[in-house]
């Protein structure tokens, strides 16, 4: 549990360490999330590049081919750990939120706007769990809701505030539905039924300076991201 933490540390100082493209640890912990209960599985590659704003002609975050893969080996170990507790523990799944020090309130909006990014990749899939019916449209609803709440540039006060109010109890126990109807190999409405998924990073080797870079470019990593 120590090692884990200190994981947690490292990686946590890791992101701030990067520009304001790079997730937060409250961001990615719901992106990873989102990524989890996803019924169809996103290519490491694809998704790294969106957690730290890669992409085809924009600056790298990172300092070198070194700095890519250790930050990377962080992400990895978070992302199994969530997954690890999700399927084994899940009881003692809980999301990262912040805690504004001066109100004492839960920021769960930095959460959100990390599972909502997660879900962009693959919306129409995510949105198909409204046609399951039952507790797995309800969590999605929720979720939904959640995220059209935060892009809403002039939200009324008290609907917000009641919103905000279950928002943290309401996000873990949705995540925590469509997690075990996502892994219970239950049908999707329009989809194939769900199979089981292995760790995506299973075969996700270390970036060398030849191999094409995980942002997805086509470049090779030392000409894009891995870039001095």
């Amino acid at each position: 549990m120590a090692d884990q933490t200190n994981s947690h540390v490292a990686l946590e100082q890791a992101l701030l360490a990067l520009d304001d493209r790079a997730m937060v640890l409250e961001e990615l912990d719901g992106f990873i999330a989102g990524l989890l209960i996803l019924p169809e599985q996103v290519p490491p590659g694809e998704w790294f590049a969106v957690a730290f704003g890669l992409g085809k002609g924009q600056r790298t975050v990172f300092a070198s081919i070194d700095h890519a893969n250790a930050v990377l080996d962080l992400v990895r170990a978070y992302h199994d750990a969530i997954a690890r507790t999700l399927a084994r523990t899940p009881e003692l799944y809980q999301p990262r939120f912040p805690v504004d020090p001066d109100t004492g309130d839960v920021v769960w909006e930095l959460w959100i706007d990390g599972f909502a990014r997660a879900t962009d990749l693959r919306r129409q899939r995510f949105d198909a769990y409204e046609l399951v019916g039952g507790e797995v449209a309800i969590a999605a609803l929720g979720l939904i809701t959640m995220i059209g709440a935060t892009l809403d540039d002039d939200p009324d006060p008290v609907e917000y505030r009641n919103l905000s109010r279950n928002a943290p109890r309401n996000i873990r126990d949705a995540v925590l539905t469509l997690y075990q109807y996502r892994n219970s190999g239950g049908p999707l409405p329009g989809t194939p039924s769900f199979e089981d998924i292995p760790n995506p990073f299973a075969s996700l080797a270390k970036t060398g300076r030849n191999d094409l870079c995980p942002c997805g470019s086509g470049r090779k990593f030392k000409r894009c991201c891995g870039a001095n």
